[in-house]
């Protein structure tokens, strides 16, 4: 679905340290920094999650998809209502049709999210974010690709290809960010230090 996010609206103001950021539109930015520099803690603290000292938010957009490295989804539910419940407007048939562009398709919906290998929960949560009504106009993705395979990082890169919202990604993986044409790179260091880097 459509976000409906014009190209100067503002999604996201915030000031980290000294580094202002906004996010306009559907921007793209892409986070780096080594493990342990507090990426996930960045990330919670910009979503009203975390209090950080040494971040401020000034505007976030009420429609936010976040997709964490641990996903956390109700085991005993089937797909079809697992994700129809993000689209409560949607008849069954179009969350179908929905899902039937992540690859999980005919007794696949049926199944419970518990029998589901990772790769598939990971395509399941995906779709419950993006086919949500309304949609989100901020996607935030932490780790996305991390013990994904092949096809469902292909599938993750085409989903977030049609995707007209902003995007904000934490990856160590160069060429899943150049994949997502990333507007913005930011590298965040051990002592907590947000800059822009320039080779985006």
């Amino acid at each position: 679905p459509d976000p409906a996010l014009p190209a100067g609206r503002t999604v996201l103001q915030a000031v980290v340290g000294d580094l202002p950021l906004t996010v306009r539109g559907p921007e793209r930015i892409g986070l780096t920094g080594d493990n342990g520099s507090g990426k996930t803690t960045l990330l919670e603290a910009l979503l009203g999650r975390y209090a950080a000292p040494h971040v401020t938010v000034h505007h976030l957009t009420g429609r936010v998809g976040h997709l964490p490295q641990r996903l956390v989804l109700d085991e005993d539910a089937t797909v079809l209502d697992l994700v129809g419940a993000a689209a409560p407007q949607a008849a069954p048939h179009e969350v179908r049709a929905g899902l039937a562009r992540f690859l999980l398709r005919g007794d696949a919906v049926a199944q419970r999210v518990g029998t589901l290998s990772g790769g598939e929960r990971f395509r399941v949560a995906l779709a419950r974010i993006l086919l949500a009504e309304p949609p989100p106009q901020l996607l935030v993705l932490d780790e996305p690709t991390n013990n994904l395979d092949l096809d469902t990082v292909d599938q993750l890169v085409e989903a977030l290809s049609a995707y007209r919202g902003a995007v904000l990604v934490v990856s160590h993986d160069d060429a899943f960010l150049g994949r997502l044409g990333i507007d913005l790179r930011l590298d965040l260091s051990p002592d907590g230090t947000l800059r822009e880097v320039a080779d985006v």
